[in-house]
């Protein structure tokens, strides 16, 4: 067993503490949601602009939104978004060249917009084109900000029946979950799936809402694990992805399946994945279940979704690395700047 204690010196960055602080900036993210203006409401569909851990905000509010929304990770809109279109520009730095591009393109269709950032050029765009704006709190990987980009949204369309489910209620059982995955705390679920994929490559499967959670985890693995790691979609994977599996254990022998379950899944797809599992089980392939917990499929939802970022730290431990720098996004975008 890791000496979690000696290996938490290799967290220089400090993601630990973000970690712990989650279900409170969730509840901060809950009170930024008054700094959105209650005339924001009256919309036929949405469209969230994001790249990267600001964009997971916008795909977690899509499967609970009770309106047409996708995510825009581009620097382009879809041709039919128009005035009765909301745009949610998200990005924690307020630089992001494609959410800029984009929301510029979109306030030329619509009036209804709004921002979230820690500042940068969206604040200075809002400011321009007299567009609300949510200050956010600065000081954060944008990956690791999420109850601020994401907990204010929720609050705004539930309140106003545009998003299903309580995030209020949510956040205690995020508070348990917490407590539960400190690195002190014996037995704890997520040190000991970070040490069964340690050396392996995760493939995680979503459904319905758990299909941005499967991302994220694969997301989080990559950005703090620094490993490879994939991700597939239930049913879709059922018509493709299956069919690698003939060849996986010649090719793919350290691969592990890991299945985001809720009870709310889709009953047929809760079949899938018991066939799958036989499937996986006859061609020598590994695989682990992870059930979210809680009253609803919200509450399930966030429980996964925060519980794989905790196996994603733990596994950047075993793998030696500081789970905060990012350095390869960085020298990109130092590439792309001085183009």
């Amino acid at each position: 067993m890791a000496e979690w204690t000696e290996l938490l010196v290799l967290d220089q960055g400090r993601m630990l503490e973000a970690l712990r602080g989650f279900p409170e900036q969730a509840e901060r993210g809950l009170a930024l949601s008054y700094r959105i203006p209650n005339e924001i409401q009256g919309f036929k569909s949405v469209v969230v602009l994001g790249m990267g851990g600001s964009a997971i905000a916008g795909d977690i509010l899509a499967r609970f939104s009770t309106v047409p929304m996708i995510t825009v990770r581009d620097y382009t809109l879809p041709s039919w978004v128009n005035s009765e279109t909301l745009i949610v520009a998200i990005s924690y730095s307020g630089e992001t060249e494609e959410t800029l591009c984009a929301f510029r393109e979109g306030l030329r269709r619509t009036r209804r917009a709004v921002a979230l950032s820690t500042g940068g050029a969206l604040a200075a765009m809002c400011e321009e084109e007299g567009v609300p704006w949510i200050p956010v709190p600065p000081g954060l990987q944008p990956r690791a900000a999420l109850g601020y980009l994401l907990f204010p949204l929720l609050a705004h369309f539930s309140r106003f029946g545009y998003a299903r489910g309580d995030p209020a209620a949510a956040i205690s059982d995020l508070r348990r979950l917490r407590d539960e995955l400190l690195p002190e705390h014996n037995p704890n679920p997520a040190q000991e799936l970070a040490q069964t994929l340690h050396g392996k490559i995760p493939v995680i499967y979503g459904a319905g809402a758990t299909v941005p959670v499967a991302y994220r985890w694969k997301t989080q693995l990559n950005e703090n694990a620094k490993q490879p790691a994939y991700w597939a979609e239930l049913p879709e994977l059922c018509h493709n992805e299956i069919v690698g599996y003939e060849l996986a254990r010649k090719i793919f022998a350290q691969g592990l399946v890991i299945f985001l379950r809720t009870a709310f899944d889709h009953p047929r797809v809760s079949k899938r994945v018991e066939i799958l599992k036989e499937v996986l089980s006859s061609r020598g392939l590994a695989f682990q279940e992870v059930w979210g917990e809680g009253a609803d499929a919200l509450t399930q939802t966030l429980w996964l979704l925060y519980f794989g970022d905790w196996v994603s730290f733990y596994l950047a431990l075993l793998n030696g690395v500081d789970p905060t720098p990012v350095r390869p996004i960085q020298e990109l975008k130092r590439r792309l700047k001085a183009l």
